[in-house]
Parts: C-alpha cells; sequence; structure tokens
C-alpha cells in the first residue's frame, strides 16, 4: 500500500523542508544586539534630559526667588542683609519692625532640584544696591562653573 500526497489516515505529515523555518542563534542575537543598542541610546537622552531639566528648574527657582525679594523690598524699601538671608521672607528679621513685618513667603524656602538651599548676597558683587542670588548647580559647590546664577 502505498501512501499519497504525504498522508496517513487522513492527517496530513509534516514534511522536513529544505527551506528556512524559523530563526537561526546568529539572527536572534543579532537582533537583541540591535534592540539593547537602542535602548541604551534612550537611557543617555532620558539621562541628558533630566539634567538639562534640573537645570531649568533650578534656574526658574532662582528666578522666583529673586521677584520674591523685589515684592519684599517693594514693601520695605530694602533687601534683607546677607545675615538674615532668604529667611527674612517668611521671618521678621530684627532690622524690621516686628508690627509691620508681613511674611512674602509662607511655608519653607524652597531648596534646588539637588537638594541644597539658594545662595544669597546682600550687597551683591555687582557693587550697585542689588543682591547676589544663585544655586550651587549639580556638583552642589559654590564658585563652580555650574552655578546657575540670577542675572537682571
Amino acid at each position: 500500500m502505498q501512501i499519497r500526497n504525504h498522508c496517513l489516515a487522513g492527517v496530513p505529515v509534516r514534511r522536513k523542508n529544505n527551506g528556512r523555518e524559523g530563526f537561526t542563534l546568529l539572527e536572534v542575537m543579532l537582533v537583541l544586539l540591535i534592540l539593547m543598542t537602542l535602548a541604551g541610546a534612550g537611557v543617555f537622552a532620558w539621562r541628558n534630559y533630566a539634567a538639562v531639566a534640573k537645570e531649568r528648574q533650578a534656574g526658574l527657582l532662582v528666578a522666583e526667588y529673586a521677584r520674591v525679594l523685589d515684592a519684599y523690598y517693594g514693601l520695605y524699601d530694602c533687601y534683607p542683609a546677607t545675615q538674615e538671608g532668604l529667611d527674612a521672607l517668611r521671618n521678621c528679621p530684627p532690622s524690621i519692625d516686628p508690627s509691620n513685618y508681613k511674611p512674602v513667603v509662607t511655608g519653607e524656602i524652597r531648596v534646588d532640584p539637588w537638594g541644597s538651599p539658594l545662595n544669597y548676597e546682600y550687597p551683591g558683587s555687582s557693587g550697585d544696591d542689588d543682591f547676589d542670588l544663585w544655586s550651587n548647580g549639580p556638583d552642589m559647590q559654590s564658585g563652580t562653573q555650574d552655578d546657575i546664577w540670577y542675572k537682571r
């Protein structure tokens, strides 16, 4: 008895195909290598984006507190002294009469995205009646190239 059409009792018999069925190990490894390269590039881009976002956030925070210091100046006709610092924006400093004091900031003085307090000096380094306000930046050290300064 001879089996025709490669069937045995109505069930097709699978023939071994000399063509390609599936993927070779080399092809699978190549696809994995490409996917890992793309993932690595994505992680690198995300880290760079996160660093730039923190620098922008620090710049906005410094500008916000500069506006708050100008509001303080509008109320009291002076900026807080360096010793009084930014705390004078929410607690009455010795240079202001407590009966006339209204806090300009409620709550805590915010820190920069790296967890460091902002730096404040009055009078500022320009020598005129202005203040210096800056964040230490990512390295959290004052006086380095990555500091983020408020500039008028």
